[in-house]
């Protein structure tokens, strides 16, 4: 008796504990849920640092506006697998998690700001790999973990809808939190979203026609409102102040010289053939042993034994190492946007003057870095020509994401861009990344299937706007 006594007893301590287990156990200084305005911080904040990340350390040196001194694998074309835009994904989750707040809890514009910031992420990784992981990707929470990859041209026609959506879904009677790249301002990121959109259309521009998708863009502002002055740009400025500070600034230990590259040949004889001030903002000239300062720029894509010491050359300004808060990410300027339309009017896609957008690109490209541009820099040093639209364009795309290599890869503009003395890919500059090594364990069926859609996974294929 005195046995099943005792049984029944630990039988109801057992029962109570477990009845307020719960709540015994959980720390009420720790939420299990995340507001969205913390989900959409985060989201931009790790874009931000992933722009910049591969601005310097990748973009500069394809789009060939620097060289490296060492580790210049990049400049000589020496690729392999490459999982560097990959991790978007890792970002993407947070994006998706921003639009199901919105959505959940009837926010639209949590969700409209999600899906451009969506739009954006993707277009990159298409842009670099071609085929990826997109209908299924970032599932896993569903058991989907070996998603199938996308063929590009079903990405875009998805992420234009997205950016479509994006504007319709837009409230800017109300505001956002965690917004830290227009501070909860609807109106630019209606604007971001409609530059954006004309951005990729552009891309596409030679395997479909968007001349009517553009055209609508153009006549109708007030339903499709895009950039209207510099104040518009999408840009991400760190405070300076850790850890609010760029992956590149400094406080971070990154030796300046050797990580943020010898400014090239094509850089530095652009801007001095057309008196550009522009170089005085952007680089800080050699002092030869008499003392005299000149600027003087390195050949990309050089064998390592024969690029010379970084000190024979010019150098990136000081400031982008020591001052921490000189370095942005830049996802995309009002300029991009006027030269887009430039080309577009150019070559006929939409009515209007190529020259007006044309001078109001350089004339954008000028105030974005704080620098007069001389009067009669138009009229004398780049007039309107298909050749400087799309020099002054690269100019423009200093320092903006992965655009200046995705534009050449389109356009072939500068033609400047050249496979180096040194380069290892037979003369061709490469035009797509390989995919990452763990997609041919852990996702080998898809991987290989998209590897023989695309044409081999090899740099020198071309993705499918770039045929």
């Amino acid at each position: 008796m005195k046995k099943y006594l005792f049984s029944i007893a630990i039988l109801l301590g057992v029962v109570s504990c477990t009845q307020d287990f719960e709540n015994i156990n959980t720390n009420p200084n720790e939420p299990i849920t995340v507001s969205g305005d913390l989900l959409l911080r985060s989201a931009i904040f790790d874009l931000s640092n992933l722009l910049v990340s591969e601005t310097y350390g990748f973009t500069d040196i394809v789009a060939q506006y620097t060289a490296n001194y060492e580790f210049n694998q990049l400049d000589i074309y020496n690729w392999t697998s490459d999982s560097r835009f990959w991790y978007l994904y890792d970002y993407l989750q947070d994006v998706k998690d921003v639009k199901r707040y919105g959505s959940e809890n009837e926010l639209p514009n949590y969700e409209a700001v999600a899906l451009i910031l969506e739009a954006f992420s993707y277009s990159i990784l298409t842009d670099a790999y071609g085929d990826v992981p997109f209908s299924e990707s970032n599932q896993a929470e569903v058991g989907v973990l070996s998603p199938v990859y996308d063929t590009q041209a079903s990405i875009y026609g998805n992420i234009l809808a997205q950016l479509e959506q994006a504007n319709q879904l837009i409230d800017e009677s109300s505001s956002i939190e965690g917004d830290l790249l227009y501070g909860g301002d609807m109106h630019k990121w209606r604007k971001f979203a409609n530059s954006l959109r004309v951005r990729l259309l552009m891309r596409t521009s030679n395997v479909q026609n968007v001349s009517a998708a553009l055209q609508a863009i153009v006549d109708n502002p007030a339903q499709y409102p895009v950039f209207e002055s510099i104040d518009d740009n999408a840009v991400y400025y760190y405070s300076g102040v850790t850890p609010d500070i760029s992956p590149y600034s400094s406080g971070l230990g990154r030796e300046y010289e050797y990580y943020l590259g010898i400014p090239s040949t094509h850089f530095v004889n652009l801007l001095l053939e057309n008196s550009d001030p522009r170089i005085e903002e952007w680089l800080d000239e050699h002092e030869k042993e008499d003392g005299i300062l000149e600027y003087i720029g390195t050949a990309p894509g050089q064998d390592q034994g024969d690029i010379g010491r970084p000190g024979d050359f010019a150098s990136k300004d000081a400031s982008y190492f020591y001052d921490p808060a000189k370095i942005s990410a830049i996802f995309m300027p009002f300029s991009e946007l006027n030269f887009l339309f430039a080309e577009a009017a150019h070559r006929n896609i939409i009515g209007g003057e190529a020259a007006d957008w044309y001078e109001a690109g350089v004339q954008a490209a000028f105030e974005e870095w704080g620098v007069t541009m001389p009067d009669e820099f138009l009229s004398v040093a780049v007039p309107f020509d298909e050749n400087n639209l799309f020099e002054q364009k690269w100019l423009a795309l200093y320092h903006c994401g992965m655009e200046a290599w995705f534009d050449w890869k389109r356009t072939g503009k500068p033609d400047f861009i050249q496979a180096g003395p040194g380069n290892v890919n037979n003369g061709q500059v490469p035009v797509r990344l390989m995919y990452p090594s763990l997609e041919q364990s852990v996702n080998a069926t898809n991987y290989q299937a998209a590897s023989q859609r695309i044409g081999g996974d090899n740099i020198n294929t071309r993705v499918w706007w770039d045929k």
